[in-house]
């Protein structure tokens, strides 16, 4: 049929036509003698295929993929479908720009803001969209290079490899070129080149077993190709890693399920381990080691008589904090005649008390020295608190039945007889020793505890501080009367106790005999010895068996990678009988076990998360550590997976 005719049957003008044969998407034949185009029915329908596709935008280059069967229509109609949607979203965007200058009130638009907005809008979401769009390109390029088929026959020649080329090229209608003769030939079917590679295997739709010949398109470059070589090739990878995974679903399921089971015995046993160290780590503080300094045997705990030399040992010791040091005195209230100081509160009184009545003192280091004597906070003169007691002279805490028994009220002035108990010569009785007359004013109260009555409680505090300048302005010895105190670091409690041994110090021993002397030490340590014995035996087991862990992580690592591999030889032989280099093999093999090893690793590292075996932090310190484990462990296994024979395994002679 003539030009006219095929614009009739086509809607095409006849400029269309001759512009589509200039562009080579169009031969028709010669009419013999005068040389006129002669189109076949063929040439209408390539022509109707050709006005599709271009109602569809798509470039020239592309249909001319097409129509010489470099792709196929649907391939091709899938691309361009993805390069449509980009560009719906840019003109989505550009319509909105124009929408928004279109309600502007001012007549004069701002060119510069509206032109970084776009530039803002197409660096944010034109990079993601171009980087989907250019792996989706390398995707697709990758599915058409590669097209395979069956022979009922085994293919162990070259012979026969190029017989089953030539079949297959017959039936199709192709045009055939042998480039290359040898074990993996070079051949060019309707103008494209092709590396073949055979493989005996079971046809899938005949279940027999047959060879499968598998044809590979050399790389090409398009003319609107704008990706980097660098980036075609990390997509390339990318996409070959995610066929494979898909393709081997089953075997890519099963390396996620070992390394996830794999991490989250890892997480509970290394959480195990660091629980219990934050555990004896924080024993000192959930089981504080406290002493107290008593008689030889044991029986007396206050009323000692505890030499400096000892107190000294103790305040210079690093070891050693919360010091309670309790230091008794006696004292007598001095008023004249007997009489109370306030005539008025006298008369309201029905009996004298003796002024030969002693009252109980105590000097304290701190208000710690009174947490058993008294239930209630003290009750404070105006500006006065523990802080300024401690360092206060003349000065002193009133029991409340102490101020009723004598009349007094915060903040009067109390004189007192004081005194100190002595031991007689024998050792074994005490006598009062006199001291000098103090006139002390009262700055608290405090409440005697009823339940603590026997174990007679003071009547009045004084400031240790200031007890000691009474012995010291009196001229006499000073000697403790109690003395308690928390070790500091309890794991060096055995240089503590041997310090305190060469002061002097001894432990209690029950059939010691009777006395006042403040000499043996006592340590409630039982408990945390127990416990901090119980943990550290437990840390050196988890701890022993560490390495052992780590190795079985390193086994997995390379046994996992080998067995899964093991049926995977001819894809691997395959690719390198296709040109694909064997380091880029190996890498893409490696990659695609360590990728799913560290999403199976994340999961397993979250699950022990979620269960609370360990925090955040440390797990993820645990998946990197099983991360760097398994992946020694797969190079070693890629190592020896990359020195099997290519030609042994597609010949089956592995």
């Amino acid at each position: 049929m003539n030009t006219k005719q095929v614009e009739e049957l086509t809607g095409l003008t006849r400029q269309n036509i001759r512009y589509y044969e200039r562009q080579g998407l169009l031969e028709p034949a010669r009419a013999d003698g005068n040389d006129y185009r002669d189109y076949s029915q063929k040439d209408v329908e390539r022509l109707k295929l050709i006005k599709m596709l271009r109602m569809l935008d798509m470039p020239l280059k592309e249909i001319e993929r097409v129509v010489n069967g470099e792709v196929s229509v649907k391939e091709a109609v899938e691309h361009q479908g993805e390069q449509l949607l980009s560009q719906k979203e840019q003109l989505q965007a550009a319509i909105e720009v124009c929408a928004s200058i279109q309600k502007e009130k001012n007549a004069v638009i701002d060119v510069n803001a509206y032109l970084e907005r776009m530039e803002r809008m197409s660096g944010s979401g034109g990079m993601f969209a171009q980087i989907m769009n250019d792996y989706k390109q390398i995707a697709q390029e990758e599915k058409e290079r590669r097209f395979s088929f069956h022979v009922p026959y085994p293919v162990n020649t070259e012979g026969t490899l190029l017989q089953a080329i030539q079949e297959y090229a017959a039936g199709h209608g192709m045009k055939l070129k042998i480039i290359k003769k040898g074990r993996y030939p070079e051949i060019k079917l309707d103008n494209v080149n092709y590396t073949v590679v055979s493989v005996l295997e079971e046809d899938p739709k005949t279940k027999s077993m047959g060879t499968k010949i598998i044809c590979r398109r050399e790389k090409q470059t398009r003319p609107d190709q704008t990706i980097s070589p660098g980036r075609q090739k990390l997509f390339q990878g990318i996409h070959l890693i995610g066929v494979n995974i898909r393709r081997h679903r089953t075997k890519s399921i099963l390396n996620l399920t070992i390394c996830f089971l794999t991490v989250l015995v890892l997480t509970f046993y290394l959480g195990n381990l660091i629980h219990t160290q934050a555990q004896f780590d924080s024993l000192a503080e959930k089981i504080p080691v406290t002493a107290e300094i008593a008689s030889p045997n044991g029986t007396l705990k206050n009323g000692l008589f505890i030499r400096e030399e000892v107190l000294d040992a103790l305040y210079k010791n690093g070891n050693v904090k919360d010091v309670k040091e309790i230091v008794e005195l006696l004292g007598k209230v001095k008023n004249d005649k007997n009489t109370f100081p306030d005539q008025e509160k006298a008369d309201t009184k029905q009996e004298v008390i003796p002024a030969t009545e002693e009252t109980k003192i105590w000097g304290v280091s701190s208000e710690a020295c009174t947490k058993k004597i008294a239930e209630k906070s003290v009750q404070w003169c105006e500006d006065w608190n523990w802080a300024l007691f401690k360092d206060g002279r003349e000065v002193c805490i009133a029991d409340k039945a102490f101020l009723e028994k004598y009349g007094y009220e915060p903040g009067d002035m109390i004189t007192l007889d004081l005194g100190r108990y002595k031991q007689t010569l024998s050792g074994v009785y005490l006598e009062r020793e006199e001291m000098s007359t103090e006139n002390i004013t009262i700055v608290g109260v405090m409440e005697r505890s009823d339940t603590l009555a026997e174990a007679q409680p003071p009547e009045l505090l004084i400031p240790l501080f200031y007890a000691k300048q009474l012995f010291e302005k009196n001229d006499k010895t000073y000697f403790a009367s109690a003395l308690s105190f928390t070790v500091k670091d309890p794991m060096e409690l055995n240089a503590l106790k041997q310090d305190l041994k060469d002061a002097g110090m001894k432990t209690v021993v029950t059939a010691a005999k009777d006395s006042y002397a403040g000499s043996a030490i006592r340590f409630d340590d039982a408990v945390f010895i127990e416990t901090a014995g119980n943990l550290d035996r437990t840390l050196n087991l988890l701890k022993g068996y560490l390495p052992f862990l780590f190795l079985i992580v390193l086994l997995t690592g390379y046994v996992v990678p080998h067995l899964l591999l093991q049926g995977r030889r001819e894809e691997y032989a395959v690719m390198r009988a296709l040109g694909t280099s064997k380091k880029r093999c190996i890498l893409l093999f490696f990659s695609e076990h360590i990728l799913l090893a560290a999403f199976g690793g994340g999961l397993g590292s979250i699950a022990g998360v979620a269960a609370g075996a360990v925090k955040i932090r440390h797990a993820g310190l645990i998946w990197g550590i099983f991360l760097v484990c398994y992946l020694l462990g797969a190079a070693a296994a890629m190592w020896m997976f990359g020195r099997i024979s290519i030609a042994a395994v597609l010949a089956r002679r592995d």
